[in-house]
């Protein structure tokens, strides 16, 4: 079992700051009840040290990493929409229960339920992002746990305090997903903001 959280800051290869990160994200938007759910595990999270908590305004729940912004040129961002918004031309909106506890290595999240409910939808990402992009990363990222991180570790932290806080969970919520976004994200300090460069709707 996981015994502490490490520090989720460290510099990944070819990330620098300021440098740009195209990437897929479902995000929460103005979904009241899962910002009210996400509320309720930061509140309780509240004193525990060695935790960054993240802003109800960049929750999201990242699916797939694209590749540096730098490194990608508009034509084949435009050709990956295009082949994306193909692909998601044969999936319906997909709703999923968010709420359990999730810990990762760097931090605590709540996942979902069904687990693999949205793999169809990162599998079509993928699929886009391999026709049309060259320099992707594709390879680096081949498993994938949805979940909304809650708070990034800044140290190592012992997860039996998180697990101890987080005794009696909140109760969980529904999530329907009809859309993914293209972002342009960029680390900022402990924090992840974006820009967004277009969402593209599950239409099936």
């Amino acid at each position: 079992m996981l015994e502490q959280l490490r520090d989720h800051w460290w510099w990944r290869p070819g990330v620098r700051p300021g440098r740009r990160v195209l990437l897929w994200h479902l995000l929460v938007e103005e979904r009241p009840e899962l910002r009210a759910l996400v509320g309720k595990f930061r509140e309780r999270l509240t004193g525990l040290p060695g935790l960054d908590p993240v802003p109800d305004e960049w929750l999201h729940m990242t699916t797939q990493i694209v590749g540096f912004a730098d490194e990608i040129p508009g034509a084949e961002v435009d050709a990956m929409v295009s082949a994306v918004t193909e692909e998601f031309r044969a999936l319906p909106p997909v709703t999923v229960r968010v709420g359990r506890l999730y810990l990762y290595d760097e931090g605590v999240a709540v996942g979902i339920e069904p687990e693999r409910a949205l793999d169809p939808v990162r599998e079509a990402i993928r699929a886009g992002v391999a026709r049309t992009v060259t320099a992707h990363q594709l390879a680096d990222h081949p498993d994938w746990t949805p979940h909304v991180t809650v708070a990034y570790s800044n140290s190592d932290v012992p997860v039996v305090p998180i697990h101890e806080a987080l005794a009696d969970l909140p109760a969980p919520c529904e999530l329907t997903v009809h859309q993914a976004h293209l972002v342009e994200q960029v680390r900022d300090g402990h924090l992840y903001r974006w820009d967004p460069v277009t969402t593209v709707p599950l239409t099936g």
